[in-house]
């Protein structure tokens, strides 16, 4: 134990005197990326993301949708040996985007309303990139097909589908749904959900702010050009993307949109500890997550070709700050209403 430990921090030591080199010789670097980095933050991540992480923050808190939860109790239960609360998290996650569905898995843990195992199984399957990302930014502007970008979205869902059922293996021998604990919703508060939207999409932005930065510093290294496109698609989701549209094959795209990349990773890592979820096993979710929507992909593309000139450049930067999603914007909408009412 004493040998890992030490070699934790010297790979910690290692890491930290990498990130000084990289400030210090690269300043302009680190200064593009930073500026990139806000930019994006501004223009898509928070007007993307913040209606929903508040939505979902006020659901997790309120009693509207306890008819609903009741009703979806049976078919949860047998595909996924999930209590009926979990509905908004698996729904939420598919339309949300990537932090949205572990971050509402955490919040029902802390309000008891579900057990450990029910909150670790959530986090393999409740981590999705949202309709606006796959079908407008990466399917209509970068692949310059909203087809591509819907069969994208439905192989991620579809496999997000199937790790849920296939967790159910690994549930409890009981599965708790609507004991006394587990049903005491405490009235939501809409100021007190703003005020967690704000401080979750401003983690997700350090994390995409600081991933941004170190990107750009590898340009500056003279890496070979797969090489940089590896550890890019790897660690940031839509730079990656951007680099991969025209010079991957569409089911390669997918596995890597399936996987998240680090940024987005780091941005659930807290909620992870919280529900004692070792990232080793979520690690181990994402690659296979990421693996079987590369096959359904395979497989639907198959079936439903779209002509993309897979060799082509992607040079120029399309401006996504204006991207809309009809679904999410319709569920968006839907929740608003609820809200209205229920206040």
């Amino acid at each position: 134990m004493a040998t890992i430990k030490l070699r934790y921090e010297y790979f910690s030591l290692a890491g930290i005197l990498a990130c000084l080199f990289l400030i210090f010789r690269f300043p302009l670097a680190i200064r593009d990326g930073v500026t990139q980095g806000l930019d994006f933050c501004f223009y898509t991540i928070i007007p993307s993301l913040f209606p929903f992480m508040t939505l979902s923050s006020y659901i997790t808190k309120s009693d509207t949708f306890s008819s609903v939860y009741k009703f979806l109790n049976t078919p949860f239960r047998l595909l996924f040996r999930q209590p009926s609360s979990s509905a908004s998290v698996i729904l939420l996650s598919m339309v949300g985007g990537f932090p949205v569905g572990i971050k509402m898995a955490d919040q029902l843990y802390k309000n008891g309303q579900l057990s450990r195992n029910q909150g670790q199984r959530l986090c393999l399957f409740c981590i999705n990139a949202g309709p606006a990302f796959v079908i407008t930014v990466v399917g209509t502007n970068m692949l310059g097909s909203t087809k591509a970008g819907v069969i994208i979205y439905i192989s991620l869902c579809l496999s997000a589908f199937i790790m849920g059922i296939c967790s159910s293996f690994f549930a409890e021998k009981t599965v708790k749904n609507d004991n006394p604990m587990l049903r005491t919703y405490s009235q939501g508060s809409l100021p007190t959900a703003v005020s967690e939207a704000l401080h979750s999409i401003m983690g997700i932005c350090a994390w995409v702010v600081l991933f941004s930065a170190f990107i750009n510093c590898l340009k500056n290294l003279n890496l070979n050009e797969k090489a940089y496109i590896i550890i890019s698609s790897l660690s940031e989701i839509t730079n990656g993307c951007m680099l991969l549209c025209g010079k991957s094959p569409l089911p390669i795209l997918t596995g890597i949109i399936g996987f998240g990349g680090n940024c987005v990773h780091c941005q659930v890592l807290a909620n992870l500890r919280n529900m004692e979820m070792k990232y080793g096993y979520f690690l181990l979710g994402r690659v296979i997550h990421g693996a079987l929507a590369s096959i359904i992909s395979l497989i639907l593309f198959h079936f439903f070709p779209v002509e993309i000139n897979v060799f082509s450049s992607f040079n120029e930067i399309t401006d996504f700050r204006f991207s809309v999603s009809i679904p999410a914007f319709a569920v968006f909408i839907f929740m608003c209403i609820i809200m209205i009412f229920d206040i």
